[in-house]
């Protein structure tokens, strides 16, 4: 009789499907970093690549206004004049018009075998970390071989079971910074985070804030208004149409044509109570729309 395995499977929360054709059509690209990835006497060789890409940003030249030409920015020396690239040093002001000059092999060598590895040192629930402390710059975390894939799926899979992200500190772009790791369908990924010593206090802010005066019935309205937008993100709908209105602006342009703006919608300023309730039953009556249609599909 055959023995059973006594490996057990586990269940990966999968990545968002309206995301995942854009992140599988995407190329590796070159990585940003490289190193160890740490946990106790666990090392893991891995690569970090961009979790988002820049390609599509929509990107200006400055240009002369009365002639059209693109403004040419040049690197000059007091004493020399115009300077190439391969000469340009880095110098730390340690004195007024004094530096002392600090080349990248030096930089390397403060570096200590603890700074070049990514250290996870302690695992949090995840509505532990404020989102304010997102930097907004997030990587995917790849193993570096085959043999590293073990180990690397098989923390991931044990932060999966747990539901835990980890917090860890890496020397990327010539600064020890804040990391969180956390599962990312059967990968890791990490999101950089701002220093703790930056981050603004919003108590200032907040005291600004009078004190809370409303009826239970606008904040029952107020709750139904969020019942009825909750559910599964469509996140194809958010992509940024900006590039392609600019395309189009600039096509337009070229050809010589005139672009219409859109029309702008009048708003309606309405006291809250009100606009509650007019909010609510627009709401309503688009769901039974929406229903009805359903209905009509089903038995058509």
């Amino acid at each position: 009789m055959p023995r059973k395995s006594s490996k057990t499977q586990v269940a990966v929360a999968p990545v968002p499907v309206a995301l995942t054709p854009a992140i599988a059509a995407a190329p590796r690209g070159r990585a940003s970093w490289s190193g160890m990835l740490r946990l106790s006497l666990v090392a893991v060789p891995v690569k970090a690549y961009p979790a988002a890409s820049s390609s599509e940003a929509v990107h200006f030249n400055q240009l002369h206004a009365d002639c059209g030409q693109r403004i040419a920015y040049e690197k000059r020396c007091p004493v020399h004049g115009v300077v190439e690239a391969a000469e340009i040093v880095k110098g730390y002001q340690y004195a007024p018009g004094q530096y002392v000059v600090i080349d990248a092999d030096e930089l390397e060598s403060l570096r200590s075998a603890q700074d070049k590895a990514l250290s996870l040192e302690r695992f949090v629930d995840a509505r532990e970390i404020d989102p304010v402390a997102f930097s907004g710059r997030c990587l995917y975390l790849l193993p570096e071989s085959p043999a590293a894939q073990r180990p690397y799926l098989l923390l991931a899979e044990a932060m999966h079971q747990r539901r835990k992200w980890a917090v860890g500190r890496v020397a990327m772009s010539g600064h020890r910074q804040v990391v969180l790791v956390r599962p990312h369908g059967r990968m890791l990924a990490m999101d950089v985070l701002h220093d703790p010593g930056q981050l603004r206090s919003s108590a200032w802010l907040e005291a600004e804030l009078q004190p809370l005066e409303t009826s239970p019935e606008e904040l029952q309205l107020a709750g139904m208004l969020i019942d009825s937008a909750s559910g599964a993100v469509d996140w194809a709908q958010y992509r940024d149409d900006m590039p392609d209105k600019l395309a189009a602006l600039v096509e337009a342009k070229v050809a010589g044509r005139e672009v219409a703006p859109p029309a702008d919608e009048p708003l309606q300023v309405l006291k809250l109570l009100d606009a509650l309730k007019q909010s609510v039953a627009c709401t309503q009556s688009q769901a039974a729309e929406v229903g009805k249609r359903k209905s009509q599909r089903r038995t058509a």
